[in-house]
C-alpha cells in the first residue's frame, strides 16, 4: 500500500470518528468567543450561614446541610479544593462550600448543556473524557499531517505550499497583533 493510499484511509476514518469531539470543540469555542461561559443559563442557589465551619467538617457539614434541607446531591461527592473552598459534583451539578470569615456560603450550580459542554472543553470533566479529548488534538496534528501527504502532489504541491505559507503569515500577524 502507497504512504499517500495509507494517509487516505487514515485521514477518512479517524477524522470521522473524531467529528462528535470536533463539533463539540467547535461549538463551545465559538460559544466562549461569543461571550458566553459555563454558567451561562445555569440554575444557581445559594446560601449565607453566619458561623464558620472549620475546615477538616466541611465536607461532614456540607452533605449533612444538603440532606437537611432537601438539596440534590451530585453523582460524584469526591471532595476537591477549589480557589479555597470546597467543591463536590460533576462539570453538570456541582456545589461549593466557602468560608468567608464568620460566614459560610454555600452554593449549588446546574449548568445547561452548554455550559457543562464549556466545562468539558475547558479540562473540568473526568479524566477520561481529558485524555480523550489529549488524543483529539493529538489526532488533529495527524490529520493535517495524512492531509498533507495526500495533497503533495506534483500538479499542487506549490499551491499547498504557497497555501500553508499564507496561513502561517496570517496567523503570525494576527497573533502578533492581538497580544
Amino acid at each position: 500500500m502507497k504512504l499517500r493510499s495509507i494517509a487516505h484511509h487514515f485521514h477518512i476514518y479517524a477524522s470521522v470518528f473524531f467529528l462528535p469531539l470536533a463539533v463539540i470543540f467547535v461549538i463551545t469555542g465559538i460559544s466562549y468567543i461569543l461571550g458566553f461561559n459555563q454558567n451561562a443559563g445555569a440554575t444557581k442557589q445559594k446560601w449565607v450561614l453566619d458561623s464558620p465551619v472549620s475546615k477538616e467538617n466541611r465536607l461532614e457539614f456540607l452533605i449533612n446541610f444538603m440532606k437537611e434541607n432537601n438539596i440534590k446531591f451530585p453523582d460524584d461527592i469526591d471532595a476537591r479544593n477549589y480557589r479555597g473552598a470546597l467543591l463536590i459534583g460533576t462539570a453538570h451539578y456541582e456545589l461549593t462550600l466557602d468560608a468567608k470569615g464568620e460566614k459560610t456560603i454555600i452554593e449549588a450550580t446546574e449548568r445547561t448543556l452548554i455550559g457543562t459542554l464549556l466545562m468539558l472543553h475547558k479540562s473540568k470533566g473526568k479524566w477520561y473524557f481529558n485524555v480523550f479529548s489529549t488524543t483529539f488534538g493529538v489526532f488533529l496534528l495527524l490529520f493535517y499531517a495524512s492531509g498533507l501527504v495526500m495533497a503533495l502532489r506534483k500538479s499542487i504541491a506549490k499551491k499547498v505550499s504557497l497555501s500553508f505559507i499564507l496561513g502561517l503569515i496570517v496567523t503570525i500577524l494576527l497573533a502578533y497583533i492581538s497580544s
